[in-house]
């Protein structure tokens, strides 16, 4: 909203230099700011209400100096100044001079405003350069005279503050990615749906995953091309968005298959529940990983699971349904004709299902590249068309999806699947890590009798994925690693008979322990129990109950004491600002009850600093306020140094 920015700065500009001053009570202040409070309401209200979640929220953030700005003006334009009691910020706080301080409305009103031009921003090249341009000319102009010609130390001392604050505005964006990709793995407290697998396409911005390890892979012997683990397996696509058939999971049979160990899978379950990722051409055997399961699609789930999780895995034949369905070559509308859009793909319709299923791979590997960007606010999102047609670029979701839907319009069945590539080996484990970010897709298509893995996506996106990576994750993988190796430690533990000798062992000491703090802990007790807080607090004093309504009085006039200021220094304060208008008889019996309260509470031994005072004035009466004069002390002299 740049024209409306610049019409409200402007109002503001000439509010301060009109000199106009409006003469409002505190009724009128209070019904500014009742006002205020409404208008914010009701726009965050209606931007809900028109909107909903999340774009209404952020466009009533965008919109909310605008609604506070007639309250910046109320406060440019009146004669009295806006005070805190004003806002109803400190009302219900027992010093009522806090309420009574002034409120500095810009310190606020830019924060606001910088908080509503950040929420709808776009990314932009230039702008950060010139901001810090205008605040170095600005800060330029604004030297404190005498200005110093040192212009090569002004210039110097910029070019450090602006590398200072580009670095700090870069950490912050990693720190928020980091943040951000914490809270959705802590709230991701759910297994993911093996019938639903929503993808990025058509979105926008650049795809950010998570350096978080899910699994480890232990294989024998080690293999060197990426190998695929499935999680899930779909056949309908509709809106970005690819579905499975809700097939039954039934569970496995407790004889092991056939075979040597191939894979060993390390991971964890959520709330006992989790979908083990194994190859095609896999079955998991042995270590009782909870209860097991299997759908149709080969896809294995475990139920009733310990918190860590390791699967044993051996070679099987083929255990997916071998026969493909209607759904395997069903199309949405307005994509099969988008093979006659592509001659190359077109002629390849004659040949076998084997030679199309090549011709196929082909075409991707010499006419496409992959890219974690999936459009920008100018050109719109990436949808399929667009990377089949014009862009040819994206990453594997992308490359997945128009897979399937080719090999479909070449009529050859095909399938949309999920799962990790195994690529990271780790020396420190001495096995394969599988992070969030190795998520990938493929596609699986049913040639001579069998389906087969077809993954287009090129290989240089373990690369893209590889150079992504942030500096911390050494330390983040070490951390993870020893978490690993101390929750099975623990693990074991507690599956033997150790911890009944242990506790044998360390309750003696504990309890030894326990003793010798209490030891410790019963003199301290003895020596400093007046000041633990047990001891009921003694009743306040009638210098105290004095110095209370006096406080309370001059508040309500507009002298209240600060926060944490001496009653002395706010006598003295007093005696500066407020004596026109509370007078000198006042300030004299303020003084002589505060005099009263020291020696009330610090003995006699203390200094008069009470302001003087005309000899007609009665010392005992404060206003409406009657203060017990304290008897004098033997010894005490009083204010003209003579003997009481």
């Amino acid at each position: 909203q740049q024209a409306l920015a610049a019409l409200l700065a402007v109002a503001r500009l000439l509010a301060a230099a009109s000199g106009v001053r409006l003469s409002l009570s505190d009724r009128d202040l209070n019904r500014a700011v009742d006002l205020s409070a409404l208008a914010v309401l009701l726009t965050g209200a209606g931007f809900l209400l028109v909107q909903g979640l999340p774009q209404g929220l952020l466009a009533g953030t965008g919109w909310l100096p605008a609604a506070l700005f007639p309250l910046l003006l109320v406060d440019a334009l009146s004669a009295t100044p806006l005070r805190l009691r004003h806002l109803a910020l400190t009302l219900r706080r027992s010093a009522h001079a806090q309420a009574d301080r002034l409120a500095n409305l810009g310190a606020p009103y830019l924060a606001m405003t910088l908080l509503a031009a950040s929420v709808l921003a776009r990314p932009s090249p230039w702008f950060f350069w010139a901001l810090a341009s205008v605040l170095v000319l600005w800060l330029y102009a604004a030297r404190p005279a005498p200005r110093t010609p040192a212009l090569a130390a002004f210039v110097l001392a910029a070019l450090v503050a602006i590398a200072v604050a580009y670095g700090v505005g870069a950490g912050l964006q990693r720190t928020q990615l980091a943040l951000q990709e914490w809270g959705i793995d802590a709230l991701s407290d759910t297994d993911p749906d093996p019938y639903h697998s929503q993808t990025r396409i058509g979105d926008l911005g650049r795809v950010k995953r998570s350096e978080r390890i899910l699994w480890r892979v232990e294989q024998a012997p080690p293999a060197v091309a990426p190998l695929l683990l499935r999680n899930g397996v779909f056949s309908r696509y509709a809106n970005g968005a690819w579905l499975a058939r809700r097939d039954s999971f039934t569970p496995l049979p407790p004889a092991p298959a056939s075979g040597q160990a191939w894979l060993t899978l390390h991971g964890q379950s959520r709330q006992g529940i989790a979908i083990v990722p194994i190859p095609i051409d896999a079955e998991p055997v042995g270590n009782d990983p909870g209860m097991l399961q299997r759908n149709a699609d080969g896809i294995i789930r475990a139920e009733a699971a310990p918190p860590l999780l390791d699967v044993v895995v051996a070679r099987a034949p083929l255990v997916t349904s071998t026969h493909p369905e209607a759904a395997d070559l069903s199309l949405p509308p307005a994509f099969a004709e988008l093979l006659q859009r592509l001659p190359a793909l077109a002629a390849l319709a004659p040949g076998s299902a084997q030679e199309r299923l090549t011709g196929l791979q082909d075409w991707f590997a010499g006419h496409f590249r992959y890219t974690l960007f999936l459009g920008d606010e100018q050109r719109g999102g990436r949808d399929l068309k667009r990377f089949l047609l014009t862009d040819r670029a994206g990453h594997c979701e992308y490359f997945a999806s128009a897979t399937v839907l080719l090999l479909r319009a070449l009529g050859i069945p095909a399938r949309y699947v999920t799962g990790y590539s195994v690529q990271e080996y780790s020396r420190l484990e001495a096995a394969f890590v599988v992070r969030q970010r190795h998520a990938h897709a493929w596609a699986e298509g049913f040639v001579d009798g069998r389906w087969v893995e077809v993954d287009t996506t090129p290989s240089t996106w373990l690369t893209v994925e590889e150079d992504a990576a942030p500096f911390w994750r050494p330390l983040a993988d070490l951390l993870s690693f020893a978490w690993r190796r101390f929750a099975e430690w623990r693990r074991d533990v507690a599956a033997s008979e150790f911890p009944v000798t242990t506790l044998a062992l360390v309750a003696p000491l504990a309890a030894l322990l326990a003793w010798l703090v209490l030891r410790r802990a019963r003199p301290r007790r003895k020596s400093g129990g007046a000041g633990t807080g047990d001891a009921p607090e003694d009743p306040a004093s009638a210098e105290m109950r004095s110095f209370r309504a006096l406080e309370q009085e001059f508040a309500l006039l507009g002298f209240g004491r600060h926060l944490g200021e001496p009653p002395r220094a706010w006598l003295a304060r007093l005696d500066r600002e407020g004596r026109p208008v509370l007078g000198a008889p006042r300030l004299t019996a303020a003084g002589e009850l505060i005099e009263a309260l020291y020696r009330e509470r610090y003995g006699p031994r203390v200094t008069t600093h009470s302001p003087p005072a005309p000899e007609s004035a009665n010392p005992i009466d404060a206003g409406s306020i009657r203060v017990k004069k304290t008897p004098p002390r033997r010894g005490q002299q009083n204010k003209r140094g003579n003997p009481e």
